[in-house]
């Protein structure tokens, strides 16, 4: 700024003395203090346009005022929850293999064995409370022997299902041969208690586990 209120100062004496010697010589000679006063007030006036107009030229700062930040909320967790489903677990008599040399092998068939099949009623038949129905199983001899008559079939676990809870004890009644099958007939009744109900009967020697698995609602 010092080196600019020089420049004008000297433009405005420069303008000044030209003025002068141009002026005719008979007027009278101006008072130097009135000519000192002009030239500080041309310079006031000149440096404070000089000053406005760098003002103005200089770029005005503004405050930008920032956009709102948005908090990013997580999802909700969804809460899975799978569907429980009854798993029957009845235990089976272990047929052993004998390996081969080729890889194959040689099943052996136990002396003594059963399968249960045909069970009624079907697996998770609904019923009522208090609902009476009978129990049918039919045991089919797997095995390589005569299962006696007099071997009997029991109650094992789970819900007694039995109309007579006294009623856990049956025998075959005939001679089984291998292949042949017998038929065990139980009066039941469906329980009060609402939901899944499970019974197990096992047949003597661990040879098979007949069971009957039903529903109350």
């Amino acid at each position: 700024m010092a080196n600019h209120t020089k420049r004008i100062l000297f433009t405005a004496f420069s303008i000044l003395f030209l003025v002068s010697a141009c002026l005719p010589q008979p007027q009278a000679t101006p008072n130097p203090v009135d000519i000192a006063n002009q030239v500080a007030t041309s310079v006031a006036l000149t440096v404070s346009a000089a000053q406005a107009q760098t003002e103005a030229a200089q770029p005005v700062a503004t405050n930008t005022t920032l956009p709102t930040q948005t908090e990013a909320v997580p999802p909700s967790p969804t809460v899975l929850v799978p569907s429980a489903t009854p798993l029957i677990i009845v235990p089976s008599t272990p047929t052993l293999v004998v390996g081969g040399g080729g890889g194959g092998g040689v099943v052996i068939q136990p002396d003594y064995d059963c399968t249960p099949v045909n069970n009624k009623p079907r697996d998770l038949t609904v019923f009522k409370k208090g609902n009476e129905f009978d129990i049918v199983w039919t045991i089919v001899n797997t095995g390589k022997k005569i299962i006696p008559a007099k071997h009997d079939i029991k109650y094992y676990s789970g819900t007694k299902l039995m109309e007579d809870p006294n009623d856990t004890v049956r025998e075959f009644g005939v001679d089984l041969k291998p292949g042949e099958s017998v038929t065990i007939i139980i009066d039941a009744i469906a329980p009060a208690e609402k939901g899944k109900h499970v019974m197990t009967w096992r047949v003597e020697g661990d040879m098979c586990y007949p069971y009957i698995a039903i529903v109350v609602e």
